[in-house]
């Protein structure tokens, strides 16, 4: 027996849900001052258990799991109690684990929505994959519940729990690669992120060459310390333009550290007048507005060949112009990727944290590289998938000093070379007739003439001997430029690919709001079709649909008239409306009385539960201006290479 569970919690009231994923059946168990269901649900809990079943949740495995373990293991029980203790596991900085007694799949741990950068609620997701009736309740948790509340409070539990059942379906992908990997290299990686996971599987790896259990090898650890850039940047990183050699001049004389700012700000001497300070400043790479917020030493910016680049601890980032820019037949427009950028960094150079022995870290670094190379020729997927999570996920282990592999010298060896090798090569081809579109972390989009293209592959060729690296092409009939993280892409074999503003499909955990503008701004500049066109013929009312998600002491309120008279109703937390030509006004207010309107051009409706609705009440003109905002950041300066 496999269910999906949830629970709610207040002063007096608890419920627990479940859906039976085979037969389809629920089940509701309360605990209140006027409901007791304690012995049935640890009786049902018994019965899961028996059947060797498991029990599926969102962020379930340091919440809901741990909650429902100590109730079950109570003899006697009241909401009261449960109450007290729910707020004694929130209260606490750490997470909570309790024996897994019966299996706990955790979607939320899966998709690594514990990460701050994908942070998102059940209920945004509700948003995104476009779920019919998008609840929230409108009970603070303290506050004491009115048995007549009690329906609503089952509905919207029930309401989660049946998402939380359709969301397992959409991650089916995700869990069946776990399971493969568990049977594959026995290692229990179901509530595990991708990044995890890869780690876990270099350490399977590494533990058995190095001869020492996945545990001792695990507790191994590297030392924080300050980093010379001059003794990482690899000798054979070279320039020939002035400004390419001050660069990498001023990067060898920088040592990167979190401690740096800190220091520099503690010995600046504050009786210098302004002009002196900005030029300490700057001598030291630092942006005086950003002060307060930035934690690495390592930034720069120079402009080359007519476009500004900057370089961090993120990469390298440099864009042209916004425009259109298109290829002809005696203009060419080519993509220029590094294959495996960063692992093979690490294989060719020799890599590896200080803390292991280099020989076996690069044997087994190259040793699942080629496997994986293997796997892709005989179609092996499975194994495929699962040595890129260990090949890419690697990397960023070296910047975690919870990690095994943290060695801030090789985090800021990969990091640091690998934008100075995209720079030679960025000089390479300029000097040999190109012009740069963008260049990135893993590569460069470049324009030319028909007859430079010779001498650009061949100076490519020769950076790859250089670096022992290897390049990866793709030809662009057109790209759509509004800077280096939003642009459209356009394949001489019609493939498109989105970035940014432009993505007509988003990861779940992003805002998915007004999806019609990007369809009909693709339309627009890849094949010609009016906006109006597309806009009007759409008719997919989620695509016309706003989503806000309000922040702490936030919530979103419907005003509207009924008979003259003003109304308002409270949507909670998070709200999906439309703009309208006919309807009210969506309001986000805060607790401490402040309004502010969420769509202010526009009359809103809300739409969190889905309805049949008219689209002539659609407001067609708003989504019209939001489509040419986005197009006029673009054609004021639409040129085509001739």
């Amino acid at each position: 027996m496999t269910v999906v569970y949830d629970i709610e919690t207040f002063s007096n009231f608890f419920s627990y849900c479940d859906y039976n994923v085979t037969t389809k059946e629920t089940k509701i168990f309360i605990i209140s001052s006027w409901k007791n269901q304690h012995q049935e649900l640890k009786e049902h809990l018994r019965s899961i258990k028996k059947s060797k079943g498991g029990m599926i949740g969102f962020n379930n495995l340091y919440f809901d799991w741990p909650i429902t373990y100590w109730i079950w293991n109570q003899e006697t029980i009241t909401a009261e109690k449960i109450y007290a203790y729910t707020q004694k596991l929130v209260s606490e900085d750490k997470r909570t684990y309790a024996k897994e007694e019966i299996k706990q799949l955790d979607l939320y741990l899966l998709n690594h929505y514990d990460n701050k950068a994908r942070s998102t609620s059940l209920k945004a997701l509700e948003v995104s994959l476009g779920w019919d009736n998008v609840m929230d309740i409108p009970y603070h948790h303290s506050r004491k519940v009115n048995r007549s509340e009690e329906d609503y409070i089952i509905e919207y539990n029930l309401n989660d729990v049946l998402f939380t059942a359709k969301f397992y379906e959409v991650c089916k992908n995700k869990i069946d690669i776990r399971k493969k990997i568990k049977s594959k290299y026995n290692l229990n990686v179901i509530n595990k992120s991708d990044v995890v996971i890869g780690e876990s599987i270099f350490i399977k790896y590494l533990s058995e060459a190095m001869d020492v259990s996945p545990k001792d090898l695990r507790e191994v650890r590297g030392q924080k310390r300050n980093v010379p850039l001059k003794d990482i940047i690899f000798d054979y990183v070279k320039f020939r333009d002035p400004k390419l050699i001050k660069l990498l001049g001023l990067m060898r004389q920088t040592v990167s550290s979190p401690q740096y700012l800190k220091e520099f700000v503690q010995n600046v001497n504050m009786n210098k007048s302004t002009n002196e300070l900005l030029d300490m400043f700057n001598d030291n790479n630092i942006v005086l507005r950003k002060l307060a917020q930035q934690k690495k030493s390592f930034s720069f910016k120079i402009n080359y060949a007519g476009i500004p680049i900057d370089y961090g601890v993120g990469g390298v980032h440099g864009c042209i112009s916004p425009g259109v820019y298109k290829s002809s037949k005696t203009y060419k427009i080519l993509d220029i990727d590094v294959k495996s950028y960063y692992p093979n960094l690490f294989i060719q150079n020799r890599l590896h944290p200080r803390q292991m022995d280099q020989d076996t870290f690069v044997r087994v670094y190259h040793d699942i590289f080629q496997q994986r190379v293997r796997a892709q020729l005989d179609g092996d997927k499975l194994t495929s998938d699962a040595l890129k999570l260990a090949l890419n996920g690697l990397f960023g282990k070296t910047g975690s000093d919870v990690s095994c592999f943290y060695d801030p010298y090789v985090f800021y060896a990969v990091t640091v070379n690998g934008q100075l090798l995209i720079t030679m090569l960025m000089e390479s081809v300029v000097g040999a007739g190109a012009e740069i579109l963008q260049v990135n972390t893993d590569g460069l989009t470049v324009s030319a003439p028909q007859e430079k293209w010779e001498q650009i592959i061949e100076v490519c060729e020769k950076w790859e001997q250089k670096t022992k690296l290897t390049l990866e092409y793709n030809e662009y009939s057109q790209m759509i430029i509004r800077d280096v993280n939003n642009y459209i892409a356009v394949g001489v074999d019609g493939k498109v690919k989105e970035k940014g503003a432009f993505e007509t499909s988003k990861d779940w955990h992003k805002d998915n709001s007004y999806m019609i503008v990007p369809m009909a701004v693709k339309e627009y500049f890849v094949n010609g079709t009016p906006i109006e066109q597309t806009i009007d013929n759409h008719k997919n009312i989620l695509d016309f649909c706003g989503r806000y998600k309000a922040s702490p002491g936030w919530s979103v309120e419907y005003v509207y008239l009924e008979k003259d008279k003003e109304r308002r109703d409270n949507y909670g937390k998070i709200y999906r409306f439309i703009p309208v030509v006919k309807g009210g006004r969506s309001m986000k207010v805060n607790k401490d009385g402040r309004e502010h309107h969420l769509c202010e051009s526009s009359m809103t409706y809300p739409f969190n539960v889905i309805e049949d609705f008219d689209f002539k009440n659609i407001n067609y003109e708003f989504f019209y201006k939001e489509c040419q905002k986005l197009i006029q950041t673009i054609q004021p300066l639409q040129m085509s290479l001739l």
